[in-house]
């Protein structure tokens, strides 16, 4: 598959580590979900309604439980986690976490849900910056999300314009606030997208946090 194929050039995992390998394949599950989340989203019922970030979200887990059983991948999903293991202080929108008893079910994989365009003008740059460390690329400088992790998520609900104007978008807003002075930011946040087609697009990117970085993988599917 073409996408599976980028994703394992985006990582580049050592296959002999179990967590490096499961990394990878919440990855490819969650690419493969698209297709699944997109007809439930295209349904009657939810064609009549509008829809939170938090709702789109719920609908693309649960549409991802589903696939994890039918492929039977080696993890489960779980909305709005909590990190009790690294002490995060916020709460992820969904996060992957090992199938098995009896072990730390810490999660592997934490990924935050935004949609673009933010659905208000004054958090018009929330996918990257917002109010009270909220910005989703901004949780991942600050720990807020993936402590302890070095690799994550966000998946962005792309409701108006197309891929390549949210890529441009987003990168000079990085680009600005790389420039200002005593800035946590710099110019090397940028994103860079891997594939692309009519449905989802895959970028990737890394964050400087305080004592070393995080790779984040971006997912963005197009549900205009």
């Amino acid at each position: 598959m073409i996408a599976e194929d980028n994703l394992l050039n985006l990582s580049q995992p050592n296959i002999e580590l179990p967590q490096n390998r499961m990394i990878l394949l919440a990855k490819e599950c969650m690419v493969e979900t698209v297709v699944h989340f997109k007809s439930y989203f295209k349904s009657e019922f939810h064609k009549k309604k509008k829809l939170s970030e938090n709702d789109l979200t719920q609908l693309y887990t649960k549409q991802a439980q589903i696939h994890i059983r039918k492929k039977d991948y080696p993890f489960n999903i779980e909305g709005q986690y909590q990190d009790v293991y690294n002490q995060s202080k916020g709460f992820s929108d969904f996060f992957f976490y090992p199938n098995e008893q009896n072990v730390e079910l810490s999660s592997i994989y934490s990924v935050e849900s935004k949609r673009l365009p933010s659905p208000e003008k004054k958090r018009e740059k929330e996918y990257v910056l917002g109010d009270n460390n909220n910005g989703g690329i901004e949780r991942y400088k600050s720990e807020k999300h993936g402590k302890g992790l070095s690799e994550c998520g966000l998946l962005g609900f792309v409701e108006d314009k197309d891929f390549k104007h949210w890529n441009t978008t987003i990168n000079s807003w990085i680009d600005d606030l790389s420039k200002l002075p005593n800035t946590l930011w710099k110019a090397d946040e940028v994103l860079s997208e891997n594939y692309n087609n009519i449905d989802y697009c895959i970028l990737q990117s890394t964050a400087h946090r305080e004592h070393d970085q995080v790779d984040l993988t971006h997912l963005w599917i197009a549900i205009s």
